[in-house]
């Protein structure tokens, strides 16, 4: 006598009950659910391998199963769970505990590489579509309505473990799971096979969480739904010819530092106030006062956060900067789970353009760069950061809206702000410009210099403060830090970051006073001849230049080729005096309002 599967135990316990069961084609059956009307075929069934597939369209499958007096372990053949046999010797044990949650373990050569039912492709002719789906129950589901199907062992987030070469060739179908980790895993395994499949198409469930749930309900392979990954899904090699190419100017949302429709990247050590930077930028742009491509039209700014409190920080600090909040967008992710997680990328890449263009978004703060990075790539590799990032930059090109990203600097000392930011120097290479910011400790301003600026003609450096700023909220009203730009400095961030931590004031003091004799003795003196002198001093050109700017040193422009001469407010009011202007006698000079202009300080200009 044949041993009793799970689907005869069910038609057995099903019509004990007085319910009514109908045998379908193949291995499938419906039935009456238990206090139902004897008309009702609510519940369906499928024996596949070990195993049936239960769905309850109207109660909870549990639910149903306890009415009849079963559990979830009479789904399966032995009670005591089913085997999954791989081709290279691992085995996986599936089973049920009493609450009826599911329980894996393995056993054999758990290193091995092998796809689940792999060896079916063997006799797939190439091109053939493959399922990828999460788990071994889901192999056979698909494989119950006609289908091939593999999946890697261990359920999501282990793609990478596995070999995927197999599916050269094939259509590639991913069946993502219905939760955040599924649609992880499955823009994992896409990034996978991508190079090798002939084609890639990610779908879902039509009822259900997973493939099994969307079998067992009685759906067939071609009624999944797919996601639309922005006509991504497969890879081609395309010509343009040069004389196809339309050439156009760099255009600047901010000048010298913020190209139009790119990836840029505003670094520094945490703590430096990199956001109050960010929420000026996005407030004068909502306004429309930033100087540069949008001066005149205010845009609307979608902010992406994730390390402070949108009430309590985010949104205080962008109205404290000015910001026009009608055209300030923060994004939530809803899931039949939850309304408010976060954004995960590259996986919401399509869903993100999609709400840029409907917005016309220009500007897109990702604070901090790694907030939305999908927990399955590392910040330190760098093909995992070029994954994240690069749809970044194609999307924000698409768009012709800029995407800005805070990034920490690490502890290491350095002037090579590329390498000194977190993780892997591939952060830095993706993007097309990269603003970074410290501290100057004589005067407690941050500069702020394109460390990198390989669209931009020079190296541009501005100073900045950040000044206690009152907004109301709806508690009453609370101190916020704003930024207060104090114009261009020939400062750089490249020399802050050389200086020690704290360097001793005495040696500064002490330049200062050497320059102040040097000056006093010497007069007006070119600036090359200064800081030799000052090296034979053993100050550097760094700490020379600081003390000339604590004395207020003036710069003159003379002579050709042209020289810069230094020398002490004082001595040029002497000299002034003496000629009776202000203008130099040497006709080889700028005069006028040249001349004023190469005398002015070049301290910071509010």
């Amino acid at each position: 006598m044949a041993e009793m599967t799970a689907l005869d135990r069910l038609r057995e316990r099903w019509l004990d009950k007085g319910l009514v069961w109908k045998d379908g084609p193949g291995c499938t059956a419906s039935a009456q659910a238990p206090g139902h009307s004897t008309s009702d075929r609510s519940v369906t069934f499928r024996q596949i391998h070990g195993q049936v597939l239960m769905n309850s369209h109207a109660d909870d499958k549990m639910a149903v199963l306890d009415a009849v007096g079963l559990t979830m372990r009479d789904l399966f053949d032995d009670p005591a769970g089913t085997r999954y046999n791989y081709r290279d010797g691992r085995t996986v044990h599936r089973t049920y505990d009493d609450r009826g949650h599911k329980k894996f373990r393995q056993s054999g050569n758990t290193r091995g590489r092998d796809l689940y039912r792999v060896e079916r492709l063997d006799e797939s002719p190439t091109g053939t579509a493959v399922y990828v789906v999460e788990g071994e129950k889901d192999v056979h589901a698909i494989e119950s309505a006609g289908g091939v199907a593999v999946c890697s062992a261990m359920g999501a987030g282990k793609a990478h473990l596995f070999d995927w070469s197999p599916l050269a060739g094939h259509t590639v179908v991913i069946v993502a799971d219905d939760d955040e980790a599924g649609r992880r895993h499955a823009m994992q395994v896409h990034e996978l096979v991508e190079p090798i499949a002939a084609g890639v198409a990610v779908v879902v469930a039509k009822a259900g969480k997973d493939a099994a749930d969307h079998i067992a309900a009685g759906y067939g392979l071609d009624d999944f739904e797919p996601v639309d990954l922005g006509g991504q899904s497969g890879r081609r090699l395309k010509i343009t010819r040069g004389s196809d190419v339309k050439m156009q100017r760099v255009r600047w949302v901010m000048e010298d530092w913020i190209p139009a429709g790119s990836l840029t990247l505003l670094a520094g050590r945490e703590g430096l106030g990199k956001s109050t930077i960010a929420a000026q930028i996005c407030a004068q742009i909502t306004q429309g006062t930033l100087e540069g491509e949008l001066h005149g039209i205010p845009r609307n700014v979608l902010y992406i956060h994730s390390e402070d409190s949108r009430e309590f920080t985010v949104a205080p600090r962008l109205k404290a900067a000015g910001a026009d909040m009608d055209r300030v967008l923060f994004v939530d992710v809803e899931t039949a789970h939850m309304d408010s997680g976060t954004l995960i990328l590259p996986l919401d890449i399509a869903t993100l353009e999609k709400m840029i263009a409907q917005h016309q978004v220009a500007f897109v703060v990702l604070d901090a760069a790694t907030s939305s990075m999908s927990s399955e790539l590392s910040g330190k590799d760098d093909r995992a950061v070029r994954s994240y990032l690069e749809p970044l930059a194609q999307l924000a090109a698409r768009q012709g809206c800029v995407v800005l990203g805070l990034c920490h600097f690490g502890k290491r000392d350095g002037t090579d702000t590329g390498k000194l930011i977190l993780g892997s120097i591939a952060w830095s290479q993706v993007a097309r410009s990269v603003l970074s910011v410290a501290k100057d400790e004589d005067t407690g301003n941050l500069i702020v210099t394109n460390t990198k600026a390989n669209l931009a003609p020079r190296t541009r450096s501005m100073e900045a403060t950040i000044v206690s700023t009152s907004v109301e909220t709806e508690d009453g009203a609370a101190e916020v830090g704003a930024l207060q730009w104090l114009g261009e400095t020939e400062r750089d961030v490249r020399e802050v970051l050389a200086e020690p931590d704290g360097t001793d004031r005495a040696d500064r003091t002490e330049a200062a006073a050497w320059l102040e004799d040097y000056l006093t003795e010497h007069g007006r003196t070119p600036a090359k001849a200064v800081k030799a002198d000052a090296r034979k001093a053993s100050f550097s050109d760094a700490t020379i230049k600081r003390a000339a700017k604590r004395l207020n040193v003036v710069y003159e422009m003379a002579g050709f080729p042209r020289t810069s001469l230094w020398s002490l407010p004082i001595q040029l009011d002497q000299d002034s005096c003496e000629d009776g202007s202000h203008d130099s006698v040497e006709p080889t000079e700028p005069t006028g309002a040249i001349q004023r202009k190469y005398r002015e300080s070049t301290g910071p200009k509010q």
